[in-house]
């Protein structure tokens, strides 16, 4: 019998995914989440499950405007506008009412900005075109991958290239995962797990470059494409609760979690899985 159920299918995509299928992500993702409430507050009552734990998403700070975002600052910062950050919060709510309702302790993690290998051509995705190069995703790391791979110069960039985000290593992610599963420590609580380090898109497409093209490669160069509307300008996660409470820390660097990630995009590449 089941005794933690991790609630973590949803369909995702891209930043070009959010507008494509707006009401798709709201409509399909919500039916996945109820349903997985309904099981496992059923589970609850007959005795045999512990707890629900919620993979949400850094997306239900879209519009905060407090930095570096804390846990305690969704309480206060407006909801988010995209549909698909507006349902990532509705499931930290589901988690909170079916306690409030039936008891079912929850543990939900806010995981930011995930770089690492495994990912490919989502289901419900179409091809977009940037600059010369048509894309099968929209996740910002496989994407100017592609694109430099592919011999794009100057490089295409969504918008003005000084978004921030923090790129954490899955494999810290996940760590912090298993901590948030396995410690009753997490029990009714909420985390941040995200590496403490953040970079501008044009600062990371930089390091991309010259891994990709080497110190004797052409100078990098971009240039700015129009960005789509829900293109947050700033997220930066506060991750003091998530060591304090929990000793969750995510230290690989971006150009380690590259080294990992180079390879198997080019890989993916050549088999036309992406």
């Amino acid at each position: 019998k089941i005794e933690i159920f991790v609630a973590c299918a949803a369909i995702i995509g891209g930043i070009s995914m959010f507008h494509r299928l707006a009401y798709f992500l709201l409509a399909e993702n919500e039916r996945i989440t109820c349903s997985a409430f309904d099981v496992c507050v059923e589970a609850h009552k007959a005795g045999f499950l512990e707890k629900i734990v919620v993979i949400s998403s850094s997306m239900v700070y879209e519009c905060t405007d407090t930095y570096p975002s804390k846990e305690t600052d969704l309480k206060s910062c407006p909801p988010p506008q995209s549909t698909y950050g507006f349902q990532k919060l509705a499931t930290e709510y589901f988690a909170k009412g079916a306690w409030q309702q039936h008891g079912l302790p929850y543990t939900i993690i806010r995981p930011f900005n995930a770089v690492g290998i495994g990912e490919q051509r989502a289901t419900v995705d179409s091809e977009v075109l940037s600059g010369n190069v048509k894309l099968a995703m929209s996740h910002v790391v496989p994407d100017l991958v592609q694109k430099i791979m592919k011999g794009q110069n100057p490089l295409h960039i969504l918008g003005s290239g000084e978004q921030k985000r923090h790129y954490t290593y899955a494999g810290d992610l996940a760590q912090g995962i298993i901590k948030c599963i396995l410690d009753p420590r997490a029990r009714n609580e909420d985390f941040n797990i995200s590496t403490p380090v953040g970079h501008t898109v044009k600062e990371l497409a930089e390091v991309i470059w010259k891994k990709v093209h080497g110190p004797d490669g052409p100078p990098f160069a971009f240039v700015s494409d129009e960005p789509f509307e829900y293109d947050v300008q700033l997220r930066v996660p506060c991750v003091e609760k998530a060591k304090r409470v929990l000793n969750i820390e995510c230290p690989t660097s971006l150009e380690a979690a590259l080294d990992e990630v180079l390879p198997w995009i080019r890989e993916q590449i050549a088999k036309g899985t992406i």
